[in-house]
Parts: structure tokens; sequence; C-alpha cells
């Protein structure tokens, strides 16, 4: 079977709106400096951000794959729904508001529509001349989707249901992980780090093999599989 893909780039700042096949995105920026931070180079950076709010009704895809770089990603699954919906902000810090505001159009979220998996990446440039690029994801997915989330810099977040003999993967390089799974939840389960702590609350955790950084072990009869990974940030899974 012939695999399509459909990809969509959030607009230019000076857009108000962006009408694509699956949804509409509300672009805004704010018209004065929304705070100071300390860039990375030790300069006071101004920042400009941009809201981005996107709608996706699935086909034939079971998994949702999400490939972010600095910035916090959240991911909450429901029942009763076919759709994804995607939101959240871009940010660029600068030296000026000017420059942090024309800036964000080098700032990308892009929806690619595989045959199998929903793809949702972060395109910023390779080169960031002393810039802070940075774009916050809030995801909410049917609970039949399998989850796939790769991040550089930012926490992840996910309250999900993991379906059966589906998947949730976790990893990040730089930043903690909470993942929130019902008690219920059946899954093999994994979980490693290099500079922090795991903890499992709320949840029981059979056949637990466990050193200072890693844990594994079984959710209920371990239909699915459920993997968290991070070198540095706390690992915390909890059950509801």
């Amino acid at each position: 079977m012939r695999t399509t893909t459909k990809s969509f780039v959030l607009a230019l700042p000076g857009l108000f709106a962006l009408l694509v096949s699956f949804g509409c995105s509300d672009i805004a920026v704010n018209p004065h400096a929304d705070g100071f931070n300390t860039g990375v180079n030790g300069t006071q950076d101004v920042k400009a951000s941009e809201p981005f709010h996107y709608t996706v009704d699935l086909a034939s895809q079971h998994t949702l794959k999400v490939e972010g770089i600095n910035g916090a990603v959240n991911v909450e699954s429901v029942s009763g729904t076919n759709r994804v919906t995607i939101s959240g902000e871009k940010i660029v810090g600068s030296e000026t508001y000017s420059d942090a505001r024309e800036s964000l159009k080098n700032l990308s979220v892009v929806i690619d529509e595989l045959s199998n998996e929903l793809v949702v990446k972060t395109v910023q440039p390779e080169y960031m001349d002393g810039r802070n690029y940075n774009v916050n994801y809030t995801i909410t997915i049917p609970s039949n989707l399998s989850v796939d989330v790769k991040n550089v810099n930012g926490k992840l977040s996910s309250e999900v249901s993991v379906p059966i003999s589906g998947t949730v993967d976790l990893h990040s390089t730089n930043g903690s992980i909470e993942l929130q799974i019902p008690q219920n939840t059946s899954a093999e389960f994994s979980a490693s780090l290099e500079n922090g702590k795991i903890s499992v609350r709320h949840i029981s955790l059979f056949s637990r093999i466990e050193t200072s950084k890693s844990l594994r072990g079984t959710f209920g009869g371990g239909e699915g599989a459920i993997s968290l990974r991070t070198t540095n940030g706390n690992i915390d899974v909890i059950g509801f």
C-alpha cells in the first residue's frame, strides 16, 4: 500500500489564521516583550511567542510520534474520539524583541500524516546565533493510540492508557519524565537514567529487577510495553 505524506508548517507571524485540510491554526504574536531569561551566552534574552492549534482526524494511524528539541511535551489520551489535537506555543529568545519576533518564522511545527503513524516534529535552524528556540506541546490523542516521544531538553509528561499490545515510549536527554497510567495497565515496563531517581507509585509492579540506574518489571499481564529513558532527570510512574 502506498504511503501518503502530508506536511503542514506554521505560517509567518503576520498571518492571523491558516486553514488546513484537517483543521484551523490560530496564530498570534505577543506585541510586547513577555519576559527576560538568562540566555545560553549569559545575555538577557527578550522573548517573542506564537501559539498554535491543529486538529487531525485519524485514518489508519495507530501511533503518535513526537520529535521535540527544546520545550515541554505533554500527551493525554481520551476515549470516544478519533481525533488528535496539537496545541502549544513557539518561543524565541534573542537580544531584542524585534529579532525574536522575526526569528519566529524560522521555528516550525510540522505534522506528517503517514499510513501508520502521525508525526509531530519541531524544526529549527541548525545554527542559532545566540538565540533560544523552544516549542511547548500539549497533545490529546485517542486512548487506543500508541505513543512515541523523543525530546532533547524539557519535561515529558503523559497521562495515557496503554493499548492492548500497544506501546508507550518516552525518551529524553535532559528532562524529567512523568507517566500516569491506569492501575489496571498490562505492559512490560523498563526505565533507565544516568542522573536521577526512578519511582513507581500507586500501581503494582511485578518481577522487579532494580539497579541504581534502571528498573524493570511487569504491570498486569504484560501485554503492552512501556519504555522510559532519560539521561538527566527523574522518572516517576503513577497509577490512577
